[in-house]
């Protein structure tokens, strides 16, 4: 009867700051001169299996431990499952909603959860399309797991009414 949850990033914006932040760890961002040339031809700095390189592609799919290579028919069964143990995933880019909708999911009252900004880096520059679209890109398995669990997030977020969880987004805010 445990409720396991999660929250996933979208890798357009997820794979920019992982260059930035695990470019020490990952030899593949290493081997880089700049996060344009690393997107541009990741497989000319990328090698599978090289220790700290999984934090250069499809972090996330790594973290929730998923297999890889994966053939791509076999992605949707495999999405499926990782929601039926993760019935409730947050979104890092609707943070307040995801906390409106864990509340409700583990039946606490409102005002036991507060929000704060926490290691955001002030004063950094958004991914330009580009870099968005080709990190996307590089991590497709990523991709899809994150496009799955959006789509999942706002079914949920329908369920519980988009009114009423607008109204209890200004709440926290407040």
């Amino acid at each position: 009867d445990t409720f396991y949850f999660s929250i996933v990033r979208d890798p357009g914006t997820l794979g920019p700051s992982a260059f930035s932040y695990f470019r020490a760890a990952a030899p593949a961002f290493r081997r880089s001169p700049s996060l344009d040339a690393f997107l541009a031809s990741p497989s000319r700095f990328f090698r599978p299996g090289i220790r700290g390189n999984h934090y250069a592609r499809n972090l996330q799919w790594f973290d929730f431990g998923l297999p890889e290579p994966v053939p791509p028919a076999a992605v949707p069964k495999i999405l499926e499952e990782l929601e039926r143990v993760f019935p409730l995933v947050l979104l890092a880019e609707n943070f307040d909603e995801s906390l409106v909708l864990l509340r409700s999911a583990l039946c606490w009252p409102r005002h036991s959860v507060d929000a704060f900004a926490h290691n955001a880096r002030a004063g950094s520059r958004r991914p330009s399309p580009v870099q968005i679209r080709r990190s996307r890109a590089w991590n497709s398995l990523d991709w899809a797991l994150y496009s799955h669990l959006n789509r999942s997030f706002w079914r949920k977020a329908e369920e519980f009414g988009l009114a009423r969880l607008r109204d209890e987004v200004a709440r926290l805010r407040r």
